[in-house]
């Protein structure tokens, strides 16, 4: 089995998503094979200082036991959590996966996305993504004070969840068809699973009269959480 799962949004101040993230990886350990962790894991992440928060603890512990118990844990970076590094994920036991990744299992081909790629109508967002991955202006950011980078992520946070989204909004930050349909050509027409949206459904396109499924997967909130699993022969949603 092949557990995916995407905007998780792990913070401090939501103790109760947590505790709903440890349920979903003790499932992992029972059920699945792999898993898959599509971006937005971690509602921000600023730098390796992070390992020492407390709140993330159980977190960390509950990844190295998943590992440990022979399930393999793959990681893609999300818009929130692209700071997490290559010395975190060695420390935790993850394998990073870059965006977008071709997953081919014995039945079925899957492309796999945290999401944000694909939203090209948002022509401003686009540019900020390619100026926050820069690896100079990482580099930059990372010299700033941990209390500093910390207290930026916090009014970043806040303005993204003060932002009006009125029709134009919503359409920009969707993902584009064309851009969608384009990914199809370019790895077979093979299904998207993706997250970032915030606007789980699954999708039915044709592209050059060819069937093509688009799974987009939901984010976390103290609730509920959403999970897909794949066992050879279907793909379906699982809540926890």
């Amino acid at each position: 089995m092949i557990f995916f799962a995407s905007d998780v949004h792990l913070a401090s101040d939501t103790p109760a998503i947590t505790a709903r993230f440890l349920s979903f990886l003790e499932r992992a350990r029972r059920e699945a094979q792999s898993v898959y962790l599509l971006g937005d894991i971690f509602e921000s992440w600023v730098g390796d200082e992070d390992l020492g928060l407390k709140a993330y603890k159980p977190v960390f512990q509950a990844l190295k036991e998943t590992v440990q118990a022979g399930v393999a844990v793959y990681f893609m970076a999300g818009n929130r959590d692209f700071m997490v590094s290559d010395h975190v994920l060695a420390e935790l036991g993850l394998i990073r996966l870059e965006d977008p990744y071709i997953l081919s299992t014995t039945t079925w081909q899957f492309v796999l996305s945290h999401g944000d790629l694909y939203c090209t109508g948002d022509v401003p967002y686009q540019k900020f993504r390619a100026r926050v991955r820069d690896p100079q202006t990482q580099a930059r950011f990372l010299r700033l004070p941990y209390w500093l980078r910390r207290s930026i992520a916090t009014w970043l946070r806040w303005r993204s969840k003060g932002r009006r989204y009125d029709a134009q909004t919503q359409m920009m930050t969707d993902v584009s068809q064309g851009t969608v349909e384009d990914e199809a050509r370019r790895y077979g027409y093979a299904t998207l699973i993706h997250g970032h949206t915030h606007r789980p459904a699954t999708h039915d396109l044709f592209v050059d009269g060819i069937h093509v499924e688009r799974w987009v997967m939901a984010d976390w909130s103290a609730d509920r959480g959403e999970y897909l699993t794949w066992n050879d022969t279907e793909l379906s949603r699982q809540s926890i």
